[in-house]
């Protein structure tokens, strides 16, 4: 094996060299590997026993996702399913049909949701779980004190929750509750101990040392390092593994430095370059399967309408006409994400076909600041309008190889048509609080949902714009009304058409310069079975390992 420090020089120069052929006669990876397809395992027999080490590169601050300061996406993924269980989930094979009974054993909807709960499941502490607890869940979210703005909105307006015994609970609304309610609702509330939101909600306990029902339960948590779980005998069907270990690696450049010397049974979220560069490397191809597994998930970045120099939907086209996407395609993604103008599932029908990306185009960039009357007075390279310079602070995440590449790519662009962007390195923690306390000018992000049926409301209605997700402030009226038809419309081509004109609406304002709809790049050591990529991750309660 090489040193820590080779993985890394092979990434940097893998650009300039693309896949160089080797004069020795070593092993290739085949096909498969290569496209990252996940090959079914044929004759292997699960087996109890051995930890599954984890590589993720962010660390929350908490662990309950009702918790606003606590809802990260990443963090969701790999409780979900794992500590925490819902009512229902989605099914890996049709992610875009009904949910599938899980902790409920059925669900029917009528004038109520009435809900049944499946019998004999227990907490991590040994209580048992009942609609009581399901109550006290539903309970925290509606309280409008409660930091739950996000999922408080995701669920509409209950009116009660009734429970008339320990297996059944009625869930009734104000009006009859949209599709994407009643999803978030069975499919996405995580369910908890009653006694556990008892207190001041803020600061419960449960934040950081979770209590669920799901397989694996916690051992240990520590904060800049790990988060160990331990197999949950008391689960209705125990996971193969004896536990867990999340390790919490932020930095690319380390992350790929462990995983060379092999420290992770499972790598996540490869950056491109890495990516790339292992096809090189024998280490990677005899020792780990890789997985590309496309995603309800998009990069974007953010202009804070707060901010003056953002408010002429001019100059925010005119930003988006100096990104050198194909430059940053070619150098930084290296050919692995396709671009994207559409919030919703990548080909998806709910993605107006016709909505195409802003070319790469600084001469229109120059005309559009020009009329929008940003002109350049005073010579010094920074166009000004009013006395104010068309200049604006960028939130860099310091551990992120991609912005490390893509910001300066678009400032030296930005700077060539008169705009003036200067970097402004956070960490990640930094980066999330800032945007949501709207303490920024400009910040990229990505969004990505375990579920193929997503509600936009969160992320772009005005009424969303403190406490909920829209970061950026946006506050358009047709944007808004659209949101609330959509929810209130059935499936079907009425819906789909009313997320076209949403699609087209949000391309139109360009508070949000989409940039491309990324796969999760992940490679686990051969020793592991049972790994089924999906939206909604992976299920390890199902995965084994050989000693």
């Amino acid at each position: 094996m090489k040193s820590s420090g080779a993985l890394l020089a092979t990434a940097l120069v893998f650009v300039a060299c693309g896949r160089c052929s080797s004069r020795s006669a070593s092993p290739t990876p085949d096909a498969a590997w290569l496209e990252g397809r996940a090959v079914p395992e044929v004759g292997a027999t699960p087996r109890r026993g051995g930890t599954l080490t984890v590589r993720v590169g962010v660390e929350p601050s908490g662990f309950t996702r009702i918790h606003d300061r606590y809802a990260e996406g990443t963090m969701v993924r790999y409780t979900t399913g794992t500590l925490y269980e819902t009512l229902g989930r989605v099914d890996p094979r049709h992610p875009e049909g009904p949910l599938l009974p899980w902790l409920a054993s059925a669900f029917t909807e009528g004038e109520a949701l009435t809900v049944t709960l499946r019998p004999g499941v227990t907490f991590h502490d040994g209580s048992p779980f009942s609609s009581s607890d399901v109550k006290a869940v539903l309970s925290a979210i509606t309280a409008a004190q409660n930091p739950t703005v996000a999922m408080r909105a995701a669920l509409g307006e209950l009116a009660s929750v009734e429970t008339p015994d320990a297996l059944t609970v009625v869930i009734r609304w104000r009006a009859p509750p949209t599709p994407f309610a009643v999803r978030a609702l069975l499919g996405g509330v995580p369910m908890m101990p009653e006694e556990a939101l008892a207190g001041d909600f803020d600061t419960l306990p449960i934040h950081r040392a979770p209590v669920g029902t799901g397989p694996f339960k916690l051992s240990s948590f520590v904060p800049a390092e790990r988060l160990v779980l331990a197999r949950f005998d008391g689960h209705r069907e125990p996971a193969f593994l004896d536990g867990v270990v999340v390790r919490f690696v932020k930095d690319d450049t380390v992350a790929a430095q462990l995983w060379e010397r092999g420290e992770f049974d499972l790598m996540t979220r490869i950056p491109p370059a890495t990516w790339r560069a292992v096809e090189q490397q024998p280490w990677a191809f005899t020792g780990y399967r890789r997985f590309r597994t496309d995603e309800n998930a998009y990069a974007w970045i953010g202009w804070n309408q707060r901010r003056a120099v953002f408010a002429d939907a001019r100059v925010r086209r005119a930003l988006a006409m100096a990104y050198p996407a194909e430059v940053i395609s070619r150098a930084v993604e290296l050919g692995l994400e396709a671009r994207t103008t559409c919030p919703f599932l990548l080909g998806s029908t709910s993605c107006d076909p016709e909505v195409k990306p802003i070319p790469f185009d600084p001469e229109g960039a120059k005309a559009l600041l020009a009329d929008a009357g940003w002109i350049d007075g005073d010579g010094d390279g920074v166009r000004e309008h009013g006395g104010q310079p068309l200049a604006f602070s960028f939130l860099m995440v310091t551990a992120s190889q991609r912005q490390a590449k893509v910001v300066p790519l678009f400032q030296e662009q930005l700077a060539r048509v008169g705009v003036s962007l200067t970097v402004e390195p956070v960490d990640a923690a930094q980066s999330i609080q800032r945007m949501r306390t709207h303490d920024f000018d400009a910040a990229a992000m990505s969004w990505s949902s375990p579920d193929a049926v997503t509600d936009q409301f969160e992320l772009f209605h005005s009424s969303q714009a403190d406490g909920g997700k829209n970061y950026v402030n946006l506050a358009d009226p047709e944007i808004d009304a659209l949101l609330e038809q959509i929810r209130a419309a059935r499936e079907g081509d009425a819906r789909v058409a009313l997320e076209r004109r949403l699609h087209r609406r949000l391309f139109d304002a360009q508070v949000y310069l989409f940039l491309t709809a990324r796969p999760a790049l992940d490679a686990a050591k051969r020793r592991v079975h049972g790994l089924t990529p999906s939206l909604a991750w992976y299920e390890l309660a199902k995965v084994w390992v050989e000693p």
